[in-house]
Parts: C-alpha cells; sequence; structure tokens
C-alpha cells in the first residue's frame, strides 16, 4: 500500500500524459486540468487501496475518463467524443511517461529553433486554441499563408524532434 505522499509523486510525475489523456476526452485543456486535480484529491483520499503503481494509473485513467465525461454531460446535457471502445484503445496505447518527457523536452527545443512569427503562429492557434481564419486576421496575413506556414512547421518541428530523439536513444 503506497503512502500517500507516494500517490502524489506519482500523480504528479505522471501529470502531463494523464492531463493529456483527458483532454482528448474534454477536448479542452483548461477542463482537463480541473479533472486531474480532482482524480489526485480522490487518490490520495483512498491511497491504501492502490496495489501497485500500475493499478493506480489505471484507476486514475478510468476515473478520469468517467469525471470528464459526466462534467461534459452535465455542461452540455450529452457527451460527443470518442467510442469507449476508442478511449480503451487510447488509454492502453498511451506513451509512458520517459517518453513524453523526452518528446516533450525535444519538443520545446526545437520550438527555440523557430522564428519569433512562427512562435506566434503557434500560440495563437494552439495554446489560444483560435481557428485559422482568427489567427490569419490577428497577424494579417491570407488565410492560405496561415494554413502553409503551419503545415510548413509541423514538418518542421517533427523532423526536429525525430532528429533529437535520435541523438538522444544515440548517445
Amino acid at each position: 500500500m503506497p503512502a500517500p505522499e507516494d500517490i502524489t509523486a506519482t500523480l504528479l510525475a505522471e501529470r502531463l500524459p494523464l492531463t493529456a489523456f483527458f483532454a482528448s476526452v474534454t477536448r479542452d485543456f483548461h477542463l482537463a486540468e480541473d479533472v486531474f486535480q480532482e482524480v489526485c484529491v480522490k487518490a490520495v483520499a483512498r491511497a491504501e487501496s492502490f496495489e501497485t503503481t500500475a493499478h493506480l494509473m489505471n484507476w486514475a485513467r478510468l476515473i478520469g475518463k468517467n469525471r470528464s465525461i459526466d462534467i461534459l454531460r452535465a455542461r452540455d446535457g450529452r457527451y460527443v467524443g470518442l467510442s469507449d471502445e476508442m478511449l480503451a484503445l487510447l488509454a492502453q496505447e498511451w506513451p509512458d511517461e520517459s517518453k513524453t518527457d523526452a518528446m516533450q523536452e525535444a519538443l520545446d527545443q526545437c520550438i527555440t529553433q523557430i522564428t519569433p512569427n512562427n512562435r506566434e503562429l503557434l500560440r495563437l492557434r494552439y495554446f489560444e486554441r483560435r481557428n485559422c481564419t482568427d489567427v490569419a486576421a490577428i497577424m494579417g496575413r491570407k488565410i492560405e499563408t496561415v494554413y502553409q506556414a503551419l503545415a510548413r512547421l509541423h514538418k518542421t518541428l517533427g523532423d526536429c524532434i525525430r532528429a533529437r530523439l535520435q541523438t538522444d536513444s544515440a548517445s
């Protein structure tokens, strides 16, 4: 039986993959963060019931998924998202923390190498969740230009991440 401190440390170490999993259900990163916090509180309250770390993580994914769906149903009256089968497959294939840490670090390093204009484009599109029409208007660009820039950025960042991960694994 892990101690509450161990539960907390484990969940915090797995924060990014868990939150990303919840965000795949909610389609809202801020809501996924709220769900993660609720899962942490519930896990600490029932720390004595977890036999292993794997048991804790499976429980956290299931409870978080169910809570995410409950919140969406309460808000919208229904859940329109991934099917239970797809969510189960996603949970099984979700990458482990060490892989996501390396990928996140590689992405962070790659983003520092792009131009400030491209960083702004990424911020508006993905962090502020604006559609491409809004991004084009804000940046004073044609929408086609925004689409092309995003496509080039995806390729550039993908190539950069793969190269960094390959370099790290060869070390």
